[in-house]
């Protein structure tokens, strides 16, 4: 049995549908992220799990208890929100002491776990703090903190790094990744960010329209989008229509006919005609290769911009269709607006999705 068994979830608010049904089983010890744009129903899920919205329909088991309607203090688990919410009258180690005083655990008792909690997120010397005093990481490792420091059979976290700087989020995405080892607590991570999710999840669920559409190891997901928003919500892939002639087994697409891709599959992608595809814009090389096997086609391109160590390239193929390419910038020091490039890209990295999608 899963440790929290989530089942059939609806939430509405008037009429917009918050939650539509949804299933969710997580492992104990796992981490799992609740992937997806504002308004697919992430948070609402996670506010769910916590108590603090009750669902119209369906029921959270934690453990093999039913909390579906359980006071929040009474589930005890912990969560760490984007804003901090740290006390600003009290130090570094009365804000984490304050949950355990609440819980009435006695003064040694306090001490000891709050001197453990400080070695573990790397704040012994800055006990004596206030929050003002610290930066924004330290902070945040000061709300963590506290939401470990009773034992929470879960930890749900709810867009935690979203305010902070890019070097800071990867530095803490280390660190929660280091915490979630060390604790072997469950961590349920908000986020919209689907580097966040692919650095620090054992599985992500991702959420559209009060639905998870897909879930599994990041892995996973990137290489096997199941439906055209995962396609296009995760990794930024190009999306592009093809023809299917299963008389002679083959696809056109950029101006070409090809034999079939060995990713295509007839009986899921598409017997006859139009059939949806995806490939990454790193997968498209530009020039021609030896590779006997790639495909190759022309495409103009259309605009140019630097992405740090990489020119991303708008183009448009011979057959209308726009595509982004990355090209290394050693690559793209000839190359401008309105040249034809000869492109290239080998089969095996070509996706296909399903047409009810």
């Amino acid at each position: 049995m899963a440790f929290l068994d989530i089942r059939m979830l609806r939430k509405t608010y008037g009429s917009a549908v918050a939650l539509d049904g949804v299933d969710l089983t997580v492992q104990a010890g796992e981490f799992v992220t609740l992937l997806g744009p504002s308004g697919s129903g992430k948070t609402t899920l996670l506010m769910s799990i916590a108590g603090f919205t009750r669902p119209d329909e369906g029921g959270i088991v934690v453990d093999g208890n039913d909390v579906t309607f359980m006071d929040p203090e009474d589930r005890d688990f912990g969560l760490v929100f984007q804003g901090y919410a740290l006390f600003p009258h009290l130090s570094v180690a009365e804000n984490i002491a304050f949950p355990l005083k609440v819980r009435k655990w006695d003064k040694a008792r306090i001490a000891a776990k709050v001197e453990e909690m400080l070695r573990l997120v790397d704040l012994t010397d800055y006990a004596s703090r206030k929050p003002k005093q610290l930066s924004g990481g330290q902070q945040q490792r000061v709300a963590i903190a506290r939401a470990l420091a009773y034992g929470p059979r879960i930890l749900l976290l709810d867009e935690p790094l979203s305010a902070l700087d890019r070097n800071l989020r990867e530095s803490m995405q280390r660190e929660l990744k280091r915490l979630h080892q060390e604790t072997g607590v469950t961590f349920i991570f908000v986020t919209h960010d689907q580097e966040e999710a692919y650095a620090m999840s054992d599985r992500i669920a991702v959420f559209h329209a009060g639905r998870i559409v897909q879930i599994g190891a990041p892995r996973e997901i990137y290489a096997n989008p199941q439906s055209l928003f995962v396609a296009g919500f995760l990794g930024g892939n190009n999306i592009f229509k093809a023809r299917h002639a299963s008389a002679d087994g083959t696809l056109t697409f950029f101006g070409n006919a090809c034999s079939r891709p060995p990713r295509f599959n007839p009986a899921v992608h598409g017997k006859e005609g139009e059939v949806i595809g995806w490939v990454r814009p790193e997968d498209i090389a530009v020039g021609d290769t030896d590779a006997a096997a790639t495909i190759r086609f022309d495409a103009t391109v259309v605009d140019i911009s630097f992405v740090g160590s990489a020119e991303k390239l708008t183009v448009t193929t011979t057959d209308g269709q726009e595509l982004t390419l990355q090209v290394p910038m050693h690559s793209a020091v000839d190359i401008r607006p309105g040249a034809v490039l000869r492109c290239a890209v080998k089969p095996e990295a070509i996706g296909f999705l399903p047409p009810d999608i």
